[in-house]
């Protein structure tokens, strides 16, 4: 006698085991600094999407803002840490400068 499986295809048994969700997103900001957030299922991946879609659009004005400005050995020279400060702060980063400028 033949023992028969109940799937005539294998791939539809290895679907039914239904593997845990788990992606990590990962984000570079403007500072260098790599985020990775784990999400455990779709609504948290969307939901990661839509914070780093917010992240993403912040980091690209702070870098226009920054690229008007000369950079030299890493560093802004010392003449333009005013004019930074106030630009950052007119577009609502004025906390994001302590961290650029020291």
């Amino acid at each position: 006698m033949i023992d028969m499986t109940q799937y005539n295809n294998f791939a539809a048994s290895k679907m039914s085991n239904n593997p845990k969700f788990e992606v990590i997103v990962s984000f570079t900001d403007f500072l260098g600094k790599q985020h990775n957030i784990v999400c455990k299922s779709r609504p948290k991946l969307k939901e990661a999407n839509e914070f780093l879609k917010m992240f993403k659009t912040e980091s690209v004005k702070i870098n226009s803002i920054l690229s008007e400005y000369p950079v030299v050995m890493g560093k802004f020279p010392k003449k333009y840490h005013s004019e930074i400060k106030k630009e950052l702060a007119s577009a609502g980063f004025g906390s994001v400068s302590n961290f650029l400028i020291k």
